[in-house]
């Protein structure tokens, strides 16, 4: 007899979702209320829950092109992803913001975040073990790799690691590529890209302290590149997005 499985609110997303273990649960209340642009988001905002993944359903009576704090859509966005669908412990992040009040409110509370983007494998499993992005072996693998990538339309932007133990850490990647329109890059472009960064930021660990053995201590007396997933990232502040990561074992 199978086990009856439990009720999924849509307030669980701030318990079991990917952006509440990254950032916080009261964090990530605070980012979805910035991304939506809706103080009392679960109230106010239609979103539900089905099979691994909250999304916010379109309500098109009452809700005008542009209305939301996302971009206008006709279908159910995904805004994040559960963790019990997956094994793993969530690598914590202190969500970047500027420093200065002024650039605080220009480019977050006055910028148009984007949704989170999801790394998302064919069969259905969330995220790609970064030595696979690495090598190139996630791109036969990836859905709708050969998708605009929504970043914004910026030219340029930052990739954003605040991993605990370690200092503030960031990389400049292209938003657009090299043809003559200078087109947004693709989503398999952009996962390469922050799979470099990732692999950039360990590698600097590395060499800055490689003999890190704290908690969270990068290294080969600690966490490799080996034991990394990268999950997908999230738009922070305008032109700035941190990678969501989870490792193969558990931290305890």
């Amino acid at each position: 007899m199978s086990t009856p499985q439990p009720l999924v609110r849509a307030s669980d997303i701030l318990v079991d979702g990917f952006i509440s273990h990254t950032f916080s649960p009261e964090d990530a209340d605070r980012f979805f209320t910035l991304l939506l642009r809706t103080p009392n988001f679960l109230r106010h905002k239609n979103i539900s829950y089905s099979q691994g993944v909250w999304y916010i359903m379109p309500n098109v009576h009452s809700i005008q092109p542009g209305s939301l704090g996302v971009p206008a859509q006709t279908s159910p966005l995904p805004l994040d992803y559960s963790v019990r669908t997956t094994q793993g412990t969530v690598v914590p992040q202190r969500r970047w913001i500027p420093a200065v009040e002024v650039d605080f409110r220009r480019h977050v509370e006055g910028a148009t975040l984007q949704p989170p983007i999801f790394f998302l494998n064919r069969n259905g499993e969330i995220g790609f073990w970064l030595p696979d992005i690495l090598q190139g072996r996630y791109r036969d693998h990836l859905h709708n790799g050969d998708r605009e990538a929504p970043l914004g339309g910026r030219s340029t932007i930052h990739i954003r690691i605040n991993w605990p133990g370690y200092v503030n850490w960031k990389r400049q990647i292209p938003g657009r590529d090299e043809t003559h329109a200078r087109s947004p890059i693709i989503i398999a472009r952009f996962v390469k890209h922050v799979g470099a960064s990732v692999d950039r930021f360990f590698n600097q660990c590395v060499a800055n302290d490689p003999v890190a053995i704290h908690r969270w201590g990068i290294g080969t007396h600690g966490i490799t590149q080996g034991h990394v997933k990268v999950i997908g990232a999230v738009h922070v502040s305008a032109g700035s997005w941190m990678p969501i990561i989870q490792l193969t074992g558990y931290v305890l």
